[in-house]
Order: C-alpha cells, then structure tokens, then sequence
C-alpha cells in the first residue's frame, strides 16, 4: 500500500541512535549498548541530521553535548520513544523470557541442566544472552534478567543469591604434585582472569597470607581453565563454573584449602514496583531448586545456600 502523498518513513534506526546517545552523552557507550560499531552509529547521527536539515550535536574533544535543536528534539522524541521500547518488550516478553548471563557459568553450570527440561517456564521459551560484563537493564528493555557474580547489590535492581562460590587452586596433576600449604603455590605459574584480580589475593587470605601474587591474566575464565588444563599454571577455579573440568578430571583441586569467597551468583531483575512476570517467576523457582541441590555437594560447612536476600540500595563493586 503507497504512503499517501506528504508523508515520508521515520527512520527508526537513526531516531534509535541519537535517542542512545543523548541519554548516554558518549558515542561509545551508545555503540555499545546498540551493538553497533563507531563508525556505523556516526553515520546514523550524520544521515538523521541531513533528514531533519539541523546538527543535533556539537563534536567536542570528549564526548559530544546537544546543540538547542537537539535539545528540543530529544525532549520531544525521548518520551515517545520510552513508550515504543516498553510496548515492544512487554510483547517480546509475553512470548521469549530473555536472561543474560557469564558465558562461562551458562556453558559450565546452567546448559548441562536446562538440557533436562523442555526450556520453558510458564509457557514461555527461554532465550539466553552471554554476555561477560553487567549488560544495563534499565537500558535493556528487552532483557528481563540477569544472572551475574558478584557481591551487590546494583542500583535499581532487585538481587537473590543464589549460588555461593568456592575458590580453590587447580590444575594438572603433575603441576599440582607437591603443593601442601597455600605458601607453595607463590613459586608456582599461577592463572587468574582481567575480570577478577583481587580473587587470588582472597584466596590467599583465606588461608592466612597476606599475598597478592602476579599472575598470567584471560579474559575469561573457561580459557582460564582451558590453559591450566593445557598445563600453562595454576589456575583459580570457582566452584560451580570449574565443577565440569574436576568431574572430567581434566584439572584436580589443590588438597584442602578452600575459601569461600564474598562474592555470589546473583539472581537479578528490574526493580520498577511490579511483581515478576509468571515467566521469570517459574525461571527462579527451577533455578533455585536446582541451585540448592547443587549446594548440597560443596565443601562441608561451606555449602549451604545463603539465605534468600532481596537487596535494594545504593551501588556497591
């Protein structure tokens, strides 16, 4: 059907890239919370300044800021565009529960049991988002969860434990082979993660000495584990990501020594005031259930699941 005579397309996705970057301030934040490269989100900017006939922003050394066109525009456009995002992931959300995840604790911990059932909750589909850092859900709209590691709680976000992380040292057992006391390890190649640097340094601590060993440093921990299993060190394992690499006796754990770190994974979601959809509610249950029975199997005294803790205030890392 022809447009009637006069009106011309919204183009939606330049309208999309100047929305993110006014509420960002940054060219690079906006590229990266579209998915887009610099250059292609640029380019957007340029094509709906063209369109509209006006620059919506003044370049500055760093960053950019809003000229006064830009400014009434973005008043304008940015409620409009609030309703649009909101509208399309409710519907998203009545037929996909979206939740974004550590790469490697989705691959590790959380495949191997959602391969045991159909992969709906409440009737919905799960679909999973790695992703190695906190992605912004006020942001992401289209995501309805997230499970992360760390200690929270998150602005504006509601968390559950709910798996507590043991750390201990492991490796190939000819590296392993004569290690007795945490002291050993400080002459021994140690593997750790760019995502988590103050975890050896923990461990140590928890075994009584004030050390903060140099380590070789992966961005993530399955190639962390990866290289320990090769024989490249020793690498700090979290029990329940490195538990596959120990049942496959492909790396085994320093004798004794444990130390349950302050850190956890953490259910989160949006807190907007609203109860969570039956969907996520379903999602938490079974992954709940599964949790507390995958707690049963870690170290004595240390296994329990924590206590269930929805948390609210300011941001703590």
């Amino acid at each position: 059907m022809a447009a009637p005579t006069g009106m011309r397309r919204l183009p939606l996705g330049w309208i999309e890239a100047f929305v993110a970057v006014a509420r960002s301030g940054s060219l690079t934040l906006a590229a990266e919370r579209l998915h887009l490269s610099l250059p292609a989100l640029s380019r957007r900017i340029q094509l709906l300044e063209a369109d509209l006939g006006t620059d919506l922003f003044r370049r500055l050394p760093r960053g950019v800021r809003l000229t006064a066109a830009g400014e009434a525009y973005f008043a304008a456009i940015d409620p409009a565009w609030t309703v649009i995002t909101d509208a399309t992931a409710r519907v998203r959300t009545e037929r996909t529960l979206r939740i974004t995840v550590m790469p490697s604790f989705a691959a590790n911990w959380l495949m191997p049991r959602l391969s045991r059932v159909d992969g709906r909750f409440g009737g919905v589909p799960l679909s999973l988002h790695t992703s190695a850092t906190l992605e912004d859900l006020q942001a992401r709209s289209d995501l309805d969860g997230a499970i992360r590691l760390g200690v929270g709680p998150w602005p504006n976000l509601v968390g559950e434990v709910v798996l507590p992380v043991m750390a201990v040292p492991v490796g190939r057992p000819d590296l392993i082979e004569g290690v007795r006391h945490a002291r050993d390890l400080l002459d021994r190649p140690l593997i750790g993660t760019t995502h988590q640097p103050d975890f050896w340094k923990a461990w140590f601590a928890g075994n009584g000495l004030d050390a903060a060993p140099a380590f070789r440093a992966f961005d993530n921990l399955q190639v962390t584990y990866e290289a320990a299993a090769a024989g490249m060190g020793i690498a700090l394992g979290l029990d329940p990501v490195v538990r596959p690499y120990l049942d496959g006796a492909r790396l085994v754990p320093v004798p004794g020594g444990p130390v349950r770190l302050p850190q956890a994974f953490h259910l989160l979601r949006r807190e907007d005031g609203r109860a969570p959809s039956r969907a996520f509610a379903a999602f938490r249950e079974w992954l709940c259930r599964e949790a507390a029975g995958f707690a049963v199997g870690l170290h004595p005294a240390e296994g329990a699941r924590p206590e269930t803790e929805w948390s609210q205030g300011p941001a703590r890392r």
